[in-house]
This record gives structure tokens, C-alpha cells and sequence, in this order.
């Protein structure tokens, strides 16, 4: 392998000579401020070339800006030259360079693997080219079949396209499902990764997540805390602290860039997604995007998950014998930009970094340029959107503009049971159109209550999903024809809309005026918790410069020594009510003396750990002594004023949970159980994962003249066990008992 990259590099240094002239960045005195300006990158004819490097044959697509270099026997993308250098990571050849999950390369073993150039800049003036590999199973044979996330039996066409004055790569994958082929089979994940080499540094996965990352070596060579994928730094900047590769999740649809930069050499590299038609679990799919591989030195990659397993459970995608199904993942594009002028640091800057180990004072100069490459990439997402559908896709089974239609509409809220002066404003208005699932009809909008069958859970299907007006005005454009269930939700409202039998046409656009939407209300509000907005971002801690570093289920214990009373109508949720409920630890032996404030401080707060003590093959650590707790029991004080009779219902609205859910109580006596699903929400690091809504109906009673408790037990545990709390409601129908039968007025006298 390490030959073959020399040979590839050898060959991107000649690319090299010609292609570095159009970029020569600015330089600058070591001090001096100046203005960031981003490289525009020149034009130049794209070219496609086919050339063979010990023995294995590739396609070369460049354009003067980038140069792609295409296994041809393996679909991979094996060096990404930019400015005469290669920003490919190759020290990981188990994983490869850039590399679809499935990959068509086992189709070889029944002569089904074939390439071809798909779009021939020789024949339309150098303006676009494309190359395909294709691999036919004939149902028979499975691809890819070591694959971390499994393999398929599908037919497989990966291609790659580069027009003029693209600074960057596009790559899409078609899977296929003949209706003469049996059950269609397919891993529990399907992914783009690509691996780049260690000048990158400098991590965005979004507004909240834009920082410096740990270095190769100090993660490589961390004690594993609970994970492989957690562990614990004994040097450089992040020193006594955890880095976990999941903390750099994100929900997809908020995510339309990102990547990594260099503060070195001032360049960046980039996912673009232009829609997310064609990943799985539509507008609240939470994925990983950029973290380190799990070696010792590991390369910075980037991930481009359509299919996943993460957060709740596997999203599914089963084809029946004698179907015909096919699905067209992307184009991603891998977009790659650079300064021209950019800002160095001082020595003072760099001295201060130097002496601030542990809990770092990062270079402004560095944060300034690496955020403007990252808006840079922004920006080329949202131009990116407008382009799509592309019109140079074609043969693979994906619609074109004219090919598709659009729905318009105006949700309205009908709320009559809403305390006085609630607004009818729809903030964040999501709505979407998915294929019809059983649970559309579970009276919650189809959103995911336990059900496997949910576009919460869909990966086989394409799913349409845009954003609206507060007043509720909205627009679903670029649809494949089909017949689909409206979903929406936004912010303020609690539980999700939906609506069946959409029917899109080519062409056309379907308005289906004002819809009435009348959230799920069980009776009279008598107090509430939070905001509904699916995440746990308004309560204490649960905010943007919080909820994703790790170890909050261990700080839990040190900010809430005597757990958590929340009196309503007095306390505040975004300083009183944590944002998760998890076990109250045991152990706080994992506090790091030296540290001035380790209830609160974002990093170097946990104590050090040798190597010699935790291997790295001990895949627990130090989390056998310190990540067990004891039950935690939350108390919320609210008053009655008069005896009532009928049902009580404790809604309880969860941005995520995991373990074995929680107990509920009212004064003193038990009134039911949260079986929450789990969702990996604590163990990974969010404030939001897949959202669900648990309730508890109890005699309505039991209610006390006076002041009541409402308690909520987490039962002793593994500190990763618990809720995340989205919002919480009390509601009481006086009409009805517990068991449903009619409340009957007694007689007047």
C-alpha cells in the first residue's frame, strides 16, 4: 500500500508543477494583522485520465484546482491533490483514503465489476467530466461483506464528476434492486469517508463545534474512559480531558457544511450536502461528521453518514424478493478551499497556547481564519442548494427539475385549550414530505413512539424536507412524484402534524391552502417546564457552549449535591432544571485538584490516568470506579387550589434517553413509569437526539389542596442512563376517569 501511495504521489507532484502556479498564497509578517480574503479559484478544462501505478489501473480527473485520483478496481478516492499537495490521509490503509462503505470491488469475483467514463470532457470543451465503477451481484454475491456497517447484496455505481471551476469533487452512489433479485439485504450503515493528512487541525462541525482539535498523538495515546472512542488526554492543549470522537454529532439538516481545516497551510476541506433527500431519518437525523480514526496516530476524517445506527435504533432499509427499488445517495460534494491573505499569530499568542495546557487560550488569528474558510463552505452549500437537482446526473435513475413537483401550504393553530397569550406563531416551522409509514396514523404526527416503521427510522425511501415562516407559510420543492404524508412541528408546540395522501405531480404545484392544526391537548394546563423545541438547549447546561462536552452525567454530583427541587411559578429552568437526569455518582475521584473550577470549567478538569494502570486494551478504564451512581429523585413543588376530580396527565417530552427510564410519583405514592427508547443521547454527547414523548395518567385525586410533589426517579446505575428533558406539562381533564368512563356531575340539591 505505502508504495502505491508513493507512486500516486509522484505522479500528483508533476500535477503539481502546473496546477500550484494558479494558487500562490500571500505571505506575511509573523505579527501582522490583515484582512482574511478567500481564494477564488481559476478555470481551467477539465481532463480525464486513465494510467495504471504498480499494477493497479486509475482514472485522473483534474481541472487546474483539484486533482482526483479513482481506483479503478475499488471505487476509492485515493489522493485529493490541491495546490501541489496531497491532502489525503494514508496512514490508515485498513480504512483506505476515501472510500464508500460498499464498495462494488467483490462484483470482480463473477466478472460484474465494469468502469467507464460516464461524461467525456474531451467531447463537450473540457466542461465536465465523470467516471463510473459499477458492480452487478445478480443478487448472489455481497459487497463489501467486512464492511464495519455490513455489506450488500445490491447492484453498487459509484461516480465521481468535476466540472470547470469546481474547487473540489462530487461523488454519488446508486444502489439497485432488480425485481428479479431476491430479499434485498444491507448493512447497518452506509457512509462516505474520507481520510486527510495531519496538517488538518482545526475542526468545524458547526457554529457550536469550531475549534482546535486535540492533536493525533495526544488522542492516539489517551487512557480509554468507557469507550474506544472516549479517552482521556495526559498532553496538549485538551491535557485532563476527555475527547469523544461523538461529540462532534450533528442533526444533518442543520449541517449543510462541514470539515477540517489547516491553520498551517490555510486550507480547508469540506462535505457538502445539497439536500437531504437522500439520507435517512429526514430533519432531526443526528450523525457523526468529523472526529479521529481509533489508532495511535491516528488521521482526521470526515463522514458523510446516509444510513445509520448511532442515535436510537438502526434506521431501515429491507427490500422484498420481486421488488424493484433503487436510490441515488448524493451527489456529496468535497469541496476544498483556501486564504489568500489570512492572519498569523503573535509569539506572545503562541506562548500564551503553549503555557495553557489543559484549559487552552486558542490564537484569535487561528479561530478568525479557520471560521472564514468555514463560511466560506457555508456559503458554497447554500449555492450548491440553488444548483440542485443537478442537471448533469443522469442514467442512474434520478429526477431532474422538470421531474419534479412542489407543495405549498399555510399551517394555522388551533389551541383552545392553550393558556391566555400563548402566541400562534410557528418559530423553526419544519415541515416534510415522506413516504406513508404505519405509525402516521398513531395519533402523534407519525413521529417515533417505539415504532420501527417511521420516517424517523426510513433509509429506503427519498424524503423532502424545508423550512417555513413563524406564520406557518411553507414550501416542499423538488419532490419526486408519489403519493406522501405531510409531517411538520416547530418550536413552541408540543407533539408533530401530519396529514396523508399528498400527491405530488411533475411539474406541478400542489397548494393545499390554510390547514388547521390542532395540537394534542388531554385538557386544562396547570403548569409546564421548559419550551418545546426538541432539545434540552433551554435548560441548565443543555446550551450551545455546553451540552456537548463530555462528562456532564459526572458533574451532575458536584452541581446538584442534594439533587434537583424545582418549585413552579419561582425557579428558572435554564439555571434549576438540569438539562439530564442521570444517576447521582458515587465517586468523585475523578476530580482533577489542580482544577479551579471543575463543576464548570469546559476542559482540563478530570484527574490523570496512566497508561500503565489503563491499556488501552481495557476498553473500560477508570469508568469501573467512577461510572456508577445512585438514584436520582427530581422534586417539582407546584399548589392547587381547589379539590379536582377526573385524569391528571405528566407529559414529559425527551430529546433523548437511555437505560432503564424512570419512576413517577405524586406525593409520596407512585403513579406510573417512563419506559423511554434508548437513543445513545448520554453516552454521545447531545442535547438532542431522536425526540419522544412519554405520558403519565393518574387519578386526578391525588392532587392535594395545596402544595404537591411531583417526583421523577432515575434508578441507580451507569452514569450514562437517564432522560434529556425537551419540556414537561401537567394537564387535567375533569370530564373523564383514569379508565376512561365519563366523570358524571353530582345531582344539584
Amino acid at each position: 500500500m505505502k508504495s502505491l501511495v508513493t507512486s500516486v504521489l509522484c505522479r500528483l507532484a508533476t500535477v503539481a508543477m502546473f496546477t500550484g502556479a494558479l494558487f500562490a498564497p500571500t505571505l506575511h509578517a509573523a505579527d501582522t494583522a490583515s484582512a482574511i480574503v478567500v481564494a477564488k479559484p481559476a478555470s481551467a478544462p477539465v481532463t480525464v485520465q486513465e494510467t495504471t501505478a504498480n499494477g493497479v489501473a486509475y482514472y485522473v480527473l483534474s481541472n487546474g484546482i483539484v486533482t482526483a485520483w479513482i481506483n479503478k478496481a475499488t471505487s476509492d478516492l485515493e489522493a485529493l491533490d490541491y495546490k501541489g499537495m496531497d491532502l489525503a490521509g494514508h496512514d490508515q490503509p485498513a480504512v483506505g483514503v476515501g472510500t464508500w462503505e460498499q464498495t462494488p470491488a467483490n462484483a470482480a469475483q463473477t466478472g460484474g465489476l465494469t468502469d467507464s467514463i460516464t461524461i467525456d470532457p474531451a467531447k463537450n470543451g473540457g466542461e465536465r467530466g465523470e467516471v463510473s465503477i459499477k458492480g452487478v451481484t445478480g443478487g448472489t454475491i455481497t459487497l463489501t461483506p467486512n464492511a464495519p456497517g455490513g455489506g450488500t447484496n445490491f447492484d453498487l455505481e459509484i461516480r465521481y464528476a468535476m466540472g470547470r471551476g469546481d474547487s473540489g469533487v462530487y461523488t454519488y452512489a446508486t444502489f439497485t434492486h432488480p425485481a428479479s433479485y431476491g430479499v434485498g439485504r444491507m448493512g447497518a450503515e452506509g457512509r462516505f469517508i474520507l481520510l486527510l493528512n495531519q496538517t488538518f487541525d482545526w475542526l468545524s462541525a458547526d457554529a457550536d463545534r469550531n475549534l482546535l482539535a486535540a492533536g493525533p498523538l495526544n488522542w492516539g495515546t489517551g487512557v480509554v474512559i468507557h469507550a474506544k472512542e472516549q479517552r482521556l488526554m495526559s498532553q496538549g492543549p485538551y491535557k485532563n480531558s476527555v475527547e469523544h470522537k461523538y461529540t462532534y454529532n450533528a442533526v444533518q439538516f442543520k449541517a449543510p457544511a462541514y470539515g477540517w481545516s489547516s491553520t498551517k497551510d490555510h486550507i480547508g476541506v469540506w462535505f457538502i450536502n445539497p439536500t437531504i433527500e437522500y439520507l435517512s431519518g429526514g430533519a432531526t437525523k443526528l450523525e457523526l461528521q468529523t472526529h479521529y480514526g481509533d489508532n495511535g496516530d491516528p488521521d482526521p476524517i470526515i463522514l458523510d453518514y446516509w444510513k445509520g445506527s448511532h442515535y436510537g435504533r438502526n434506521t431501515s432499509l429491507s427490500v422484498a424478493a420481486g421488488e424493484e427499488w433503487s436510490k441515488v445517495v448524493g451527489p456529496i460534494f468535497v469541496y476544498v478551499n483556501s486564504l489568500d491573505s489570512f492572519q498569523t499569530p503573535s509569539p506572545a499568542d503562541l506562548a500564551t497556547l503553549a503555557a495553557s495546557d489543559g484549559n487552552p487560550t486558542i490564537p484569535a488569528a487561528w479561530k478568525d481564519n479557520s471560521t472564514a474558510l468555514f463560511q466560506n463552505a457555508l456559503q458554497q452549500a447554500k449555492l450548491e442548494k440553488t444548483k440542485w437537482p443537478y442537471d448533469w446526473v443522469d442514467g442512474v435513475g434520478y429526477a431532474h427539475k422538470d421531474q419534479r413537483g412542489s407543495v405549498t401550504g399555510q399551517l394555522v393553530i388551533n389551541d383552545p385549550y392553550a393558556p391566555a397569550g400563548t402566541s400562534t406563531k410557528l418559530p423553526h416551522l419544519t415541515v416534510g414530505l415522506t413516504v406513508p409509514m404505519p405509525s402516521d396514523n398513531d395519533g402523534n404526527g407519525g413521529a417515533y413512539y417505539g415504532s420501527e416503521a417511521s420516517w424517523v427510522t426510513d433509509a429506503k425511501h427519498y424524503e423532502f424536507w424545508n423550512t417555513g415562516t413563524d406564520d406557518g407559510k411553507f414550501t416542499v420543492d423538488k419532490v419526486y412524484p408519489g403519493t406522501y404524508t405531510l409531517h411538520a412541528f416547530a418550536d413552541g408546540v408540543l407533539g408533530e402534524f401530519a396529514q396523508a395522501n399528498i400527491t405530488v405531480e411533475a411539474g406541478k404545484n400542489l397548494d393545499l391552502g390554510q390547514i388547521i392544526w390542532k395540537p394534542v391537548r388531554y385538557g386544562t394546563q396547570l403548569w409546564d417546564i421548559g419550551y418545546p423545541d426538541r432539545s434540552a438547549d433551554k435548560f441548565f447546561k443543555g446550551d450551545a457552549a455546553n451540552y456537548w462536552l463530555w462528562g456532564w452525567p459526572l458533574r451532575y454530583s458536584l452541581l446538584f449535591p442534594n439533587d434537583l427541587t424545582y418549585t413552579i411559578g419561582k425557579s428558572d429552568p435554564a439555571k434549576d432544571w438540569f438539562f439530564e437526569e442521570v444517576p447521582h455518582a458515587t465517586s468523585q475521584d475523578w476530580i482533577n485538584p489542580a482544577a479551579k473550577d471543575p463543576a464548570n470549567q469546559p476542559f482540563g478538569w478530570i484527574k490523570a490516568q496512566s497508561l500503565d494502570q489503563y491499556p488501552q486494551t481495557n476498553t473500560t478504564g477508570p469508568w469501573r470506579d467512577w461510572g456508577r451512581g445512585n438514584a436520582t429523585t427530581w422534586t417539582i413543588k407546584f399548589n392547587v387550589d381547589k379539590a379536582v376530580q377526573g385524569t391528571a396527565v405528566f407529559r414529559i417530552a425527551l430529546a433523548g434517553a437511555d437505560g432503564g427510564g424512570a419512576t413517577v410519583g405524586l406525593n409520596g405514592q407512585a403513579v406510573g413509569a417512563v419506559g423511554a427508547m434508548a437513543t445513545n443521547a448520554l453516552r454521545y454527547n447531545t442535547a438532542q437526539g431522536v425526540w419522544q414523548e412519554r405520558d403519565v395518567s393518574f387519578d386526578a385525586a391525588l392532587l392535594k389542596v395545596g402544595e404537591n410533589d411531583l417526583t421523577i426517579t432515575v434508578p441507580a446505575g451507569d452514569l450514562d442512563s437517564g432522560l434529556v428533558y425537551d419540556y414537561l406539562r401537567l394537564e387535567l381533564n375533569t370530564a373523564y376517569k383514569v379508565d376512561g368512563t365519563p366523570i358524571t356531575p353530582a345531582p344539584s340539591t
